[in-house]
């Protein structure tokens, strides 16, 4: 498991230690990622100060480091359920 954020490091830190995360965190202050990957919420342009922000969600990969499956909501208010995700990526790799 891996976060990836457009947040500044040092706030990743105080989010990181204040709920005990203990798998790596990504910072993509520039939302290079988020583009390239097509998970940029283009409600926000650049220069708003929620520029960045992706469709929250979790890609599931195989063994090879393989994307092989996506789950993706709109709105950042919205989350996906664990029991869900757990659910769709065994599936997905079986």
């Amino acid at each position: 498991m891996v976060g990836l954020t457009y947040d500044k490091p040092e706030l990743q830190e105080k989010f990181i230690e204040a709920r005990g995360i203990e798998f790596p965190f990504f910072s993509d202050i520039d939302a290079v990622s988020m583009k390239s990957l097509g998970i940029l919420d283009q409600n926000y342009p650049p220069g708003d100060e929620n520029y960045g922000i992706p469709h929250p969600g979790i890609f599931i990969l195989n063994p090879e480091m393989e994307i092989v499956g996506k789950i993706f909501v709109n709105g950042y208010e919205k989350r996906v359920n664990a029991e869900a995700v757990l659910s769709y990526a065994l599936n997905q790799l079986n």
